[in-house]
């Protein structure tokens, strides 16, 4: 990070040569605010993060960036006063008193992903996780292993001392090749993850995800193999259902099987609409450059009359961020609906693992809680009688 020096400022004449100020900072690029910051910058796609802490992303089309983790975000001026932990004055003369060298986008190649890590034989932490924390089923866990996403492996983070069992959830583009992974902590370490208590981490450019498959979704008519194939169409539209993680799909899976029919499910890691668009990208048509996956559903929206031949269900967390998400989606020439999970009384969130959970181990409402004890307390109150009656007779 570069040394803030204040530099030299004169008392400005008007209301608009302050505004004027304001606007210029804010107008500067901020992928190059963020290289003169010191930032050291991974590439997802056409956007970037922060190689420091991944949740910071950077959209370049909207000159923003968003930290996931802090849950906030802003435009240049906003991104020097986190960095240099400064006042908004002196973002805007940081910003305005110097040049900013131009962005050399050299320093931050895409990054190519490689699996790394050996998946072990017999996976009994996974196994016990799933099942006793997250009461996932051992048909659901059997599902997603032999859809080839699901296994687990030993990691070594940053600042630990030893490996620990995860679980890995694998992502795969559209020739099965790995993109990249998300990682679940199976054990407690609160002092290495004082928010979460366990590891969660995602490897990759971001833009592929953890997709599985259930029944038989459509397929477009170039890739159509024999006649029982089934094509889409807009009667038979392709059905993509989309999570913020992947216990969560897994969770939904096990609730809804029966009702899902022909469908991907997916799981962003995250709120990632270049990840939906890609995925539909690559299961709706074969005529696109890996640049344009990302903008794939931008350009359905932007350059076409829409299509019913394909709908998209976010079944995102029940929260502020999840809401913000469908609230700005944006796509209204493809069906796009929402599935929410209920709140349970009294709670502001909800997500797909905490309705399976409430499923699985009903809680009960107070009401039932003061019936129990009541129920409990009655041989007691009985048992008191008879011996005050006892006592009388004597």
């Amino acid at each position: 990070m570069p040394n803030y020096n204040r530099p030299q400022t004169r008392q400005l004449s008007s209301h608009l040569e302050r505004k004027k100020l304001r606007e210029d900072a804010n107008n500067k690029n901020i992928v190059e605010v963020a290289q003169q910051l010191g930032m050291t910058l991974e590439r997802i796609g056409k956007d970037y993060q922060w190689k420091d802490h991944d949740s910071l992303k950077f959209d370049t089309r909207k000159n923003y960036f968003y930290w996931n983790a802090q849950g906030f975000g802003g435009g240049p001026i906003k991104l020097a006063q986190t960095i240099m932990e400064c006042s908004y004055g002196e973002a805007v003369r940081f910003l305005t008193g110097k040049e900013i060298s131009k962005f050399d986008q050299t320093l931050v190649p895409k990054r190519k992903f490689s699996y790394k890590l050996k998946d072990v034989s017999n996976p009994t932490a996974m196994r016990d996780y799933l099942k006793n924390q997250r009461q996932l089923s051992d048909e659901t866990i059997n599902y997603f292993i032999n859809q080839g996403v699901l296994s687990q492996a030993n990691f070594k983070d940053r600042g630990a001392e030893q490996y620990a069992p995860v679980i890995v959830f694998k992502h795969f583009d559209s020739t099965h090749k790995m993109q990249g992974m998300a990682l679940q902590g199976t054990q407690n370490d609160f002092d290495l993850y004082p928010e979460r208590g366990k590891l969660k981490k995602t490897f990759g450019d971001g833009l592929y995800s953890c997709v599985v498959k259930v029944g038989h979704p459509p397929i477009i008519e170039e890739k159509k193999a024999n006649s029982t194939d089934n094509i889409i169409s807009d009667q038979n539209p392709l059905k993509i259902i989309v999570f913020e993680a992947p216990i969560d799909m897994m969770s939904y899976y096990e609730l809804f099987k029966d009702k899902i029919g022909d469908a991907y499910l997916m799981a962003m890691s995250g709120l990632k609409k270049g990840a939906v668009s890609t995925l539909l990208a690559e299961k709706f048509t074969v005529k696109i450059t890996e640049e344009k996956k990302a903008g794939f559903l931008d350009f359905i929206q932007n350059s076409t009359n829409g299509t019913n031949a394909a709908k998209i269900i976010l079944a995102v967390d029940n929260d502020e961020a999840g809401k913000n998400f469908i609230n700005k989606f944006g796509i209204t020439k493809i069906p796009v609906v929402s599935h929410l999970p209920h709140l349970a009384p009294g709670a502001e969130k909800a997500d797909w693992n905490e309705v399976l959970q409430r499923v699985k181990k009903p809680q009960k409402t107070p009401f039932e809680e003061r019936l129990k004890k009541a129920a409990e307390a009655r041989p007691n109150f009985a048992a008191r009688l008879r011996q005050a009656a006892a006592t009388k007779q004597k």
